[in-house]
């Protein structure tokens, strides 16, 4: 096993994430601690990876939420967001 599987393996044992479910922008907004407009302007800005499901139906993959998760603070610099 992998370095970076164990990794995510770990975060997402101690977050309570599963790895390849579905999760409603709400919930991602809760597991990476951030408010839910915050990540909407990230996900429209591009700088987070999304599921969309149609035009309003938005989820996130748990492995991609572990992934932030463990990037921490490095994927977070919105200063070059716009409010949207």
């Amino acid at each position: 096993m992998d370095e970076l599987k164990q990794m995510r393996e770990g975060a997402a044992k101690e977050y309570g994430i599963t790895m390849f479910r579905r999760y409603s922008e709400p919930e991602a907004a809760h597991f990476l601690q951030m408010d839910l407009s915050t990540l909407r302007r990230m996900r429209r800005a591009g700088k987070v990876p999304f599921v969309a499901l149609g035009e309003r139906q938005i989820r996130y993959l748990g492995i991609h939420i572990v992934d932030l998760i463990l990037k921490g603070d490095r994927w977070r610099d919105i200063s070059d967001v716009s409010s949207a």
